[in-house]
């Protein structure tokens, strides 16, 4: 017979964010990454598409002053996987440039600027439903502006 194995202990320490517990999921998929990890995750997905879109970028810097910023914007476009995850970025990009106001993020030329970075997406890519997704955020992170100043 195997000795009894002790059972190990998992401790984990969550500072803000999002967090879901899912106890009827079917599936789940976790990725946890240390400091190396993460920048080398953050170059390969830069890699991609340094090439292939520098002119995008340049086209989308004019709205953003800094270049750290540009690149973390462009990572978290990358990342999106529906309109609805575009709008949350697109908020917030909204809430931390000063050149980038509620009027610029609905506007057809400005949404065309950002569609370049999201190349996963299979539907849903039309102007229409982004400007939905993205109003539908601003409004919500408007609100939740609003109810922390209370």
């Amino acid at each position: 017979m195997k000795a009894q194995e002790k059972p190990s202990s998992v401790t984990f320490n969550i500072y803000g964010g999002n967090n879901q517990i899912l106890p009827n999921a079917t599936q789940a998929v976790q990725n946890f990454c240390n400091q190396e990890c993460s920048a080398s995750a953050n170059e390969s997905v830069d890699t991609s598409l340094t090439g292939a879109l520098e002119k995008e970028k340049e086209a989308l810097s004019i709205y953003i002053d800094h270049a750290e910023d540009l690149k973390a914007y462009v990572t978290q476009l990358a990342s999106c996987r529906c309109a609805r995850d575009l709008g949350e970025v697109v908020a917030t990009i909204c809430q931390k440039e000063p050149r980038v106001t509620a009027d610029i993020i609905v506007k057809q030329r400005f949404i065309e600027l950002l569609l370049p970075f999201v190349p996963s997406w299979k539907q849903g890519r039309t102007i229409d439903n982004i400007r939905v997704a993205i109003n539908n955020a601003w409004v919500a992170r408007k609100k939740a502006v609003k109810s922390s100043l209370r």
